[in-house]
C-alpha cells in the first residue's frame, strides 16, 4: 500500500459557515472549478478541484499511484493569529469536515485535524474531540505567533497528544508581511525559510528534553525534516563543546532521530538518499504536499527509483512506515 502522509485539504463549504465569527472567517472563492482561500495567515490561489473535492482528488491519487492519503489542513488555516475562541470554532469546523470526507472514503483517506495552540485549554479540548471523531493526528505549525514549541506552556498539549496516540505532523508557517509584493522573497520563504523553521523548531525540542519527557510522542516533520539530517553532526558537536546544551539529554542529539518521522518531500534523489542514510529507511515516509505547486506529484516513481536501498526498504518508505504513526500498524 502506497501511503501519502503530507497533503492539504481545503473544506471550502465548512469554512463558509462563519456564524458569529464572520469577521475572522477565511475568504473563499470558486471560479471555473479553481479555488482561492485567504486567511489572516496567508493565501492560496488557483487551486485545482482536488484541493476541495474528494472525488477529483481520488482521480488524481489513482494517477499518482497513491492508495491512502492523510488529509491535513493548509498551514494558512491553523488560525494561530486569531483570538482563541474563533480559532477554536474554525478548527472544529475544519476537523469535522475532514473527517466527513474520511467517512465517505475510508479506504482512501485518513484525517489530520488542527487545534488553536495559542489557547492551550482550547487545544486540549479539541485534541480530545479529534480523537473521538476518528482523526489520526493533528497538524501543528513550527511556532505559535513567535513562541517556540519547546515553551513550557505547550507541554500539556504534548502530554495529551502522547496520551491520545495522535500523530503530530509539523509544518512550517507563513513568513509574514515581509514577503508581500516580492515574488522572489515569497518563493524563497518556501524554499529556504520553511526548512529553517523546521530545523530551529526540532533542534530546540531535542535540546529541551521533550523526547525524554514524552518518549511515545509521534512526530513527523515536513519537507524531509528541514536541515536537521544534514546538520545533526554540528548539533552533536555543539553539545560536546557546551555541556549546558545537553543538561536535559542522557544521549547525544543524533540519538533522537529515531524518535522522529521525516517525509520524502525533497525534490532530489541525492537528498532523499542522504536522508535515508542519515535517519534510516524505517523513519522516512512518503509526502507529496498535494495539491500545492511545490509538491511532488511523482513521489511514488521517485521513491521506486531510489538506488542503493533494498526492495523491503522501498516498501517501508512507500507505505509501511506511515502506518505506525497513524496508529494503523498491524498488531
Amino acid at each position: 500500500m502506497n501511503v501519502d502522509l503530507h497533503s492539504h485539504f481545503f473544506p471550502v463549504e465548512a469554512l463558509q459557515k462563519a456564524g458569529r465569527y464572520r469577521e475572522s472567517a477565511p475568504r473563499v472563492a470558486l471560479e471555473d472549478g479553481r479555488c482561492s482561500v485567504q486567511s489572516t495567515a496567508g493565501a492560496r490561489r488557483n487551486l485545482p478541484p482536488g484541493a476541495y473535492d474528494a472525488e477529483a482528488r481520488i482521480r488524481d491519487l489513482d494517477r499518482m499511484g497513491i492508495d491512502l492519503q492523510a488529509l491535513s489542513p493548509s498551514p494558512i488555516l491553523l488560525f494561530y493569529g486569531d483570538q482563541p475562541e474563533p480559532a477554536a470554532y474554525f478548527s472544529r469546523l475544519q476537523n469535522e469536515a475532514i473527517q466527513q470526507v474520511v467517512r465517505a472514503h475510508p479506504d482512501r483517506f485518513v484525517g489530520l485535524g488542527t487545534v488553536p495552540l495559542q489557547g492551550v485549554s482550547h487545544a486540549l479540548e479539541i485534541a480530545a474531540e479529534a480523537k473521538q471523531l476518528g482523526l489520526k493526528g493533528l497538524e501543528i505549525g513550527t511556532s505559535v505567533e513567535g513562541k517556540s514549541l519547546d515553551a513550557p506552556e505547550f507541554e500539556p498539549f504534548f502530554e495529551a497528544a502522547e496520551r491520545l496516540g495522535l500523530l503530530l505532523f509539523v509544518h512550517p508557517i507563513e513568513g509574514g508581511a515581509g514577503e508581500r509584493g516580492d515574488a522572489t522573497v515569497a518563493m524563497l520563504n518556501n524554499v529556504v525559510a520553511f526548512p529553517f523553521q523546521t530545523t530551529l523548531m526540532i533542534e530546540r525540542m531535542i535540546l529541551s528534553g521533550l523526547f525524554e519527557k514524552y518518549p511515545h510522542l509521534r512526530l513527523c516533520l515536513a519537507h524531509g525534516g528541514g536541515f536537521l539530517p544534514y546538520n545533526i553532526g554540528r548539533l552533536d558537536h555543539a553539545c560536546l563543546q557546551r555541556p549546558d546544551l545537553k543538561k536535559n539529554l542522557p544521549q547525544p542529539p543524533s540519538a533522537y532521530l529515531k524518535r522522529i518521522y521525516f517525509d520524502s518531500l525533497l525534490h532530489s534523489e541525492t537528498a532523499l538518499q542522504y536522508l535515508i542514510r542519515a535517519v534510516g529507511a524505517d523513519r522516512v515516509v512518503m509526502g507529496t504536499d498535494y495539491p500545492m505547486g511545490m509538491g511532488d506529484m511523482q513521489a511514488v516513481a521517485r521513491i521506486k527509483g531510489i538506488r542503493g536501498i533494498s526492495a523491503a526498504e522501498r516498501e517501508q518508505i512507500l507505505g509501511q512506515n506511515a502506518l505506525e504513526p497513524l496508529g494503523m500498524a498491524p498488531a
